[in-house]
């Protein structure tokens, strides 16, 4: 199953990126604050009109903090968490057709730069606070904390989200390797690996490395990954 994520909003490179690969997507992956991009919460009916007239109506959740804060304290991790959480919340409320997966289980993504090193107590009080949100107050605490990086990377990233003391990591949406390719022919999926958590996501084509002319990337899930993303299930 592959798909996009992209730092830009889905109307802007949608139709480009269909000129360029031929096809639809599974899915997109979004950026939502906090973050250094246009995020979702921005203007998400447009954003989720264009997911839908995309053919990959799932969009998936990231959050980049400024990363010099990744080293830092629980109490970062938390306002970090916090912010994400509302504006979650904030593009759940606003687009009525926006549902949460039907199995009560996003995958919510911490985005760790291969530079970044990343503290147990920020990731503790980013995760705690995601995994121990009431959304919407319904009785359902859907957010599954998860880690984008670069599993081979120096800083610490695997070594982190794999310490017995740390909050559970549902899984690990790995950087590299990037042999390219694309939506028809992905490379068969072989990202690198945490030993602790599994790979569930790999981004095998970016667009400053492969050379795409359309701003996205390309993803390839070794799930059904749509199955953990907010599903815009009609026409907003």
């Amino acid at each position: 199953m592959a798909g996009y994520d992209t730092a830009n909003y889905i109307q802007d490179v949608y139709e480009s990126a269909y000129d360029e690969f031929g096809a639809d997507p599974a899915y997109w992956i979004r950026y939502f604050n906090p973050c250094p991009f246009g995020s979702f919460n921005d203007d998400p009916t447009a954003e989720s009109e264009a997911a839908w007239n995309s053919g990959g109506h799932f969009v998936g959740a990231v959050s980049s903090p400024s990363q010099s804060r990744l080293s830092g304290s629980t109490a970062e991790g938390q306002a970090d968490a916090q912010t994400y959480c509302a504006s979650l919340l904030s593009a759940f409320y606003a687009v009525t057709p926006l549902d949460l997966p039907s199995n009560e289980i996003l995958y919510c993504w911490l985005d760790q730069e291969a530079s970044t090193s990343l503290s147990l107590d920020y990731w503790n009080g980013w995760a705690t606070y995601l995994g121990d949100y009431n959304f919407a107050d319904n009785g359902y605490y859907p957010l599954y904390p998860g880690l984008y990086c670069d599993p081979d990377a120096a800083p610490p990233n695997c070594s982190i989200i794999g310490n017995a003391d740390a909050f559970p990591c549902a899984g690990v949406w790995a950087s590299t390797p990037e042999p390219c390719g694309t939506l028809t022919d992905p490379p068969a999926f072989a990202p690198e690996e945490c030993s602790a958590v599994a790979t569930e996501l790999w981004q095998f084509g970016e667009q400053g490395v492969c050379g795409y002319s359309a701003n996205v990337d390309l993803d390839l899930a070794g799930n059904t990954y749509a199955d953990y993303c907010f599903n815009v299930s009609s026409y907003p």
